[in-house]
């Protein structure tokens, strides 16, 4: 089943409460596993899903990554093994222009590509650019659209390369109604479903999807307040009038709802917290790259040959706001106790967490709070207005 289970639970279910120890460290992941162990190996290709949600440093992990797969002079040598999947040369330059877009067209690509796939009713794909002419002319149907991509993941796994298909969109997984057709399209379009020549050899088990969990969960929600709408609403009112925001993207806030989806597929998946990151010191893009899909790299997460080398940080914003630290931290804490829904999920054996800090803290909170009643994400929005509404009355 699809939909959260957690958020169709009646609100007298109890904490199902994990083992303590459910949260184990893995200093490398690393998908490539044989190349790790014999580096004279033939790897074995993996396609990697860079998930986000939204506002966990996603765009800057793409700009990197993007970069250092098409750079075949990097020290990192992942275009050895990696492909950025981008078919951009099989479309025509007039359907892709988008000069509000400061990163490379490939690079919004792949975003589009997975806009495209929430999509069955051509309609409605006026807005997807790349497949119309900026005269609003339609050029591709959706399957006519999708199937550009997927013939370049065929051909890109054909020549051997594993394939990093990267874009926070994919966080839609995460949402009751769209999600279920978002990641079977998905998955259809990989190499070993193909039904394009040569047949690829493959399957599911050769996917992991990668997952940030972001803290204090205060500044997630924050975060979407600056992308949307700090030029024009306060943080205040946009908080108070979260129940009248349709268009809410719930889903992108809830980084372990959108893990539970796909380990419910039975894809393996990744859960990067990035407060151990931040921890330990490290960039989250270094840590992909030489974590998950093996770069050879330094134990501080720096390329061999390049320990000098800065990653792109990109499309960090931030704005006051008269939401006190009070508040917050109360924001932190209903959010925290939503997240309790998913302790036994985090047990899973099919979940992988890397630099956990924030979770282990999670973990500890959730245990504590001994048989309260779940509330799910609906209860969950009206905590948060309630708390901000604390500030417009002064109280």
């Amino acid at each position: 089943m699809w939909e959260s289970e957690i958020l169709n639970k009646a609100t007298s279910m109890k904490y199902n409460c994990a083992p303590s120890n459910i949260v184990s460290m893995a200093a490398t992941y690393a998908v490539n596993q044989t190349a790790k162990s014999d580096p004279m190996a033939k790897p074995k290709q993996n396609v990697v899903l860079l998930v986000g949600p939204h506002k966990t440093g996603s765009t800057s992990i793409q700009a990197n990554l993007f970069n250092w797969l098409h750079d075949h002079t990097h020290p990192s040598k992942l275009s050895q093994s990696w492909a950025w999947p981008s078919p951009f040369e099989g479309l025509l330059d007039a359907e892709c222009n988008d000069i509000s877009y400061e990163q490379p067209k490939e690079l919004a690509i792949i975003y589009r590509w997975a806009n495209a796939m929430k999509w069955d009713n051509d309609k409605e794909t006026i807005v997807i650019k790349c497949m119309v002419f900026p005269n609003g002319t339609q050029i591709y149907s959706v399957n006519q659209y999708l199937a550009i991509y997927e013939k370049e993941f065929h051909r890109q796994w054909v020549n051997g390369r594993g394939l990093v298909i990267a874009s926070e969109a994919l966080d839609i997984i995460g949402e009751s109604k769209k999600g279920p057709r978002v990641f079977k399209r998905v998955v259809a379009q990989l190499p070993w479903h193909s039904n394009t020549v040569p047949a690829a050899d493959g399957s599911d088990s050769d996917i992991t999807a990668v997952v940030v969990y972001r803290s204090p969960r205060s500044n997630h929600l924050e975060s979407f307040w600056h992308q949307c709408c700090m030029d024009k609403e306060s943080f205040e009112h946009y908080l108070i009038h979260l129940n009248d925001r349709s268009w809410f993207p719930t889903h992108s806030l809830d980084s372990l709802n959108l893990a539970n989806q796909f380990l419910k597929e039975g894809i393996k998946t990744l859960l990067i917290d990035l407060a151990g990151v931040l921890v330990e010191g490290y960039d989250v893009s270094n840590v992909i790259a030489c974590d998950v899909l093996g770069a050879a790299c330094t134990t501080e997460k720096r390329f061999m040959g390049a320990l000098d080398e800065k990653p792109i940080i990109a499309n960090a914003k931030n704005k006051n706001h008269t939401i006190t630290l009070e508040q917050m931290q109360q924001i932190d804490e209903v959010i925290e106790e939503y997240e309790c829904n998913f302790l036994t999920m985090l047990g899973h054996r099919s979940l992988t967490i890397l630099y956990p800090s924030a979770l282990d803290k999670l973990v500890e909170k959730c245990e504590g709070l001994g048989d309260r009643d779940l509330f799910g994400v609906e209860a969950l929005k009206g905590k948060i207005v309630k708390i901000a509404k604390k500030s417009a009355s002064g109280s």
